[in-house]
């Protein structure tokens, strides 16, 4: 008797679907549409006013993306230790590796940082971190010129808001949106640090805008500044 319930239950549930106006069909063909466009990943720029200035493009943001990946291939140095149990790291002021029971850890290490250095930057290695309200990288820490953020979602990142401040501001120079985020991405930070306040010193604040999730879950990024 369910079985045969269930089946009528079927034939009307997809006889009203034929039967369905044609502009209540569009509408809901173009709601699941905007769904599915909802659910893409994006990044926003933000002047110091929360007017938009800059939207990414899909394929902006896979190259941001590729960009992300070299920086983890780049700084993600460490060889596997297959014959000690144990060593110990040594990290400098800007959580980088400087010394090490583990020899080839350093060496590998530091050929990184002169890739970087050759580039004109420098590097600073958050720590992995989860937020309910908001951190700043480095407790407040500033960087001159900050260039850009890896942002590396441990779990997927729904909304979250980067602010930079530049040295004696009270209030964000700009402000950067990214959302739907799962996987590492790189954030140019430029266009809302020193090309809307000068040179400087700047430093970076995490906001958690996730209504749907209590936390936002990061793995450990790199900022890169001058």
């Amino acid at each position: 008797m369910k079985n045969n319930l269930w089946t009528k239950l079927a034939v009307i549930f997809f006889s009203a679907i034929m039967f369905m106006p044609t502009s209540i069909a569009q509408e809901t063909a173009r709601a699941s549409g905007q769904e599915t466009k909802k659910e893409e990943p994006y990044i926003e720029e933000y002047d110091a006013k929360g007017n938009l200035s800059k939207s990414y493009s899909s394929k902006e943001i896979e190259l941001l993306m590729k960009e992300a990946k070299t920086s983890e291939r780049l700084l993600n140095t460490e060889p596997k230790n297959t014959n000690e149990s144990s060593y110990v790291h040594f990290y400098d002021e800007n959580n980088l590796l400087i010394g090490s029971s583990n020899a080839k850890a350093v060496t590998a290490q530091q050929a990184a940082l002169a890739k970087v250095k050759a580039a004109g930057y420098l590097v600073y290695r958050y720590d992995e971190t989860t937020f309910g309200n908001s951190v700043t990288i480095a407790s407040e820490r500033y960087f001159k010129n900050p260039q850009s953020i890896t942002v590396t979602p441990k779990q997927q990142v729904n909304a979250l808001t980067i602010q930079t401040y530049k040295e004696g501001y009270s209030t964000p120079s700009g402000s950067i949106k990214i959302g739907n985020l799962r996987a590492s991405v790189n954030v140019p930070l430029a266009d809302i640090a020193q090309h809307a306040l000068g040179s400087g010193n700047y430093k970076i604040q995490f906001i958690h805008n996730d209504t749907a999730g209590s936390m936002t879950y990061l793995n450990s990024g790199t900022l890169y500044y001058q």
